[in-house]
């Protein structure tokens, strides 16, 4: 289940997450002039977007909720000299607090969920009339090459599931009733050292596992062997290999 996979990523995650840093702060540099009086964060996890947010509107409250214990357990105690953040254990899909906010956020998280559709709809009626919905989202094409090469290898054991695609997420969020700000769409590769630091990486954020990630059966070590040596050999950039990031920023109201 997610949770666990990120809860077990709690103390890991933030040594490679920089495709995850630069999406949070796609998402605070694309929020209008405002100072909310309360803020709602859904994917909180080890607190990237949380911190940017603190910058932006210090000592506004803010909601934290993440779907795995421990990194809410993790960003408590890294963040306890912000006492205005309230770190919520909770499923963005579902969560309702029983107030409506001015401003809901969410970063590297809602790609996820088991039904971004009913979780499109969950936010737009947290939020209040006029409020401020900034989300950024993770892509199909992230981690292309390695879903590719997955494909060659072990045909059989590709993921059910893939992320959305740019047009599925927008359209999901004009489903739910919201209207359309602002949108960017844009796609990065990140250098690894090598094949087996990559690999690594993901697996330490807890990437590799869930619906999209695995199959219906575990790679053989034969297989997985053969993935590093053949990732190393096809996706090699002049400081190591590469993989690719899509993104997408949107920023929308109610």
């Amino acid at each position: 289940m997610i949770e666990k996979r990120f809860s077990a990523a709690a103390e890991t995650y933030d040594r490679h997450a920089r495709p995850q840093l630069a999406l949070a702060q796609s998402v605070v540099s694309m929020l209008p002039e405002m100072y909310p009086e309360q803020i709602l964060e859904l994917g909180s996890g080890t607190g990237q977007l949380t911190r940017l947010l603190t910058d932006r509107f210090p000592d506004v409250p803010i909601e934290a909720v993440d779907v795995a214990e421990k990194m809410a357990v993790h960003s408590r105690a890294k963040f306890k000299r912000f006492p205005q953040i309230n770190w919520i254990v909770g499923d963005a899909q579902t969560y309702w607090s029983g107030d409506h906010y001015p401003l809901i956020v969410s970063s590297s998280a809602l790609h996820w969920v088991s039904d971004l559709r009913a979780t499109c709809d969950n936010i737009f009626n947290s939020l209040e009339p006029g409020g401020t919905f900034a989300l950024g989202m993770m892509l199909k094409g992230t981690l292309r090459e390695l879903h590719d090469l997955r494909k060659v290898i072990a045909p059989g054991k590709t993921p059910v599931l893939t992320l959305p695609t740019y047009e599925e997420a927008g359209a999901y969020l004009l489903e739910a009733g919201f209207h359309l700000e602002r949108r960017r769409h844009s796609e990065e590769e990140i250098i690894y050292y090598d094949a087996k630091a990559f690999l690594k990486a993901i697996h330490e954020q807890g990437v590799t596992g869930g619906k999209v990630s695995t199959g219906n059966a575990p790679l053989s070590r034969t297989e997985l062997s053969q993935l590093v040596a053949d990732y190393q050999e096809n996706f090699t950039s002049g400081d190591g290999v590469y993989a690719t990031y899509e993104t997408a920023t949107f920023l929308l109201n109610k």
